[in-house]
């Protein structure tokens, strides 16, 4: 007789643990997340790499670190249960209710909250979580299964994402009240030369946009200052210097006055995401489907009001 084939398989419990130690990078919080004992973590991750001689996480006073097959059995783990989830929402469902949990990660709360109303109302049992940041800090949590679906400002051209645009949004400057430019509505592009401004942290789109144009027409602003999204409008009310924004998300405030630039504008774009992996867990298939609606009905909406202007235009005269 020939040979038979082992089947090869892994300890779950074991790897279950090593998933969650990774994820949070912490033994204590791995255990919180599993609702189980330390020691018992500790135990089953020591049991994973004795039987299998190899170290996962090196350890120091800092704290703990993937090692390279740490990194890599990581992620083969995150499909690993990401395919659990998908189970569990399978055995929880109740004809075509839809619950659990959605983590959303965003480039700004205005971009989503719409989203987010239109979700609720439509599947009011999901529980949503919202996580801001830049859109490289968003699209790093979505590649490491920390939110399930974002919203972010850039085409990453990843094949491993499903990706859905939004809109355009005008990038524009403001200033403080008392700034020589408060009486104003717009300023041309030149008048940034030399100019104090007040700069989003690097990763984000906003910053990118505006300094794609500044290159491109060979414009250098003096940046005093590199901060995030909250900061800004602060350092901007300081006095410290100009500052940048989408239009979309400019909040009126009486200290400040909002700018176009008139000849050469930057615009930012939007996109709704999730990986392709995890496409079949029903919150995140509900919230991509949605997004599909809105965004048609956004597109449908446009196409109609252009045509509307087109018609209303009169004929030239011959």
């Amino acid at each position: 007789m020939g040979g038979i084939n082992k089947l090869h398989f892994v300890n779950f419990s074991q790897l279950r643990s090593f998933y969650a130690v990774g994820r949070e990078l912490s033994f204590t919080k791995a255990a919180d997340l599993l609702c189980i004992g330390q020691p018992t973590v500790t135990t089953q991750v020591k049991a994973l790499e004795e039987t299998y001689d190899v170290q996962l996480f090196l350890r120091s006073p800092r704290g703990l670190k993937l090692t390279d097959a740490g990194e890599a059995l990581l992620t083969v783990a995150r499909q690993i249960f990401s395919l659990e989830e998908q189970a569990v929402g399978i055995l929880r469902a109740e004809g075509n209710q839809i619950s659990g949990k959605l983590r959303v990660g965003t480039v700004g709360p205005f971009f989503v909250m719409e989203l987010l109303s239109a979700f609720h109302a439509k599947y009011p049992l999901v529980q949503v979580s919202l996580e801001s940041g830049n859109s490289d800090a968003v699209y790093n949590k979505l590649m490491n299964y920390e939110v399930d679906v974002a919203i972010i400002g850039r085409d990453y051209d990843d094949p491993r994402l499903d990706l859905i645009q939004l809109g355009r949004h005008e990038v524009i400057i403001f200033v403080h009240r008392d700034h020589p430019w408060a009486g104003r509505q717009q300023i041309d592009l030149e008048e940034l030369d030399g100019q104090r401004m007040i700069f989003r942290e690097p990763g984000s789109m906003t910053r990118r946009a505006l300094e794609k144009m500044l290159e491109l027409h060979r414009v250098r602003p003096n940046v005093v200052m590199e901060i995030p999204r909250d900061g800004v409008r602060e350092a901007v009310a300081a006095g410290l210097g100009a500052g940048i924004v989408s239009k979309t998300e400019f909040q009126f405030d009486d200290r400040l006055t909002p700018l176009s630039i008139a000849d050469h504008k930057p615009f930012t774009e939007s996109f709704a995401t999730c990986l392709k992996a995890r496409q079949g867990l029903r919150p995140i298939e509900a919230f991509m489907k949605l997004v599909t609606e809105v965004s048609n009905l956004k597109f449908n909406r446009m196409a109609a009001n252009a045509q509307e202007k087109n018609e209303s235009q009169p004929y030239a005269s011959a």
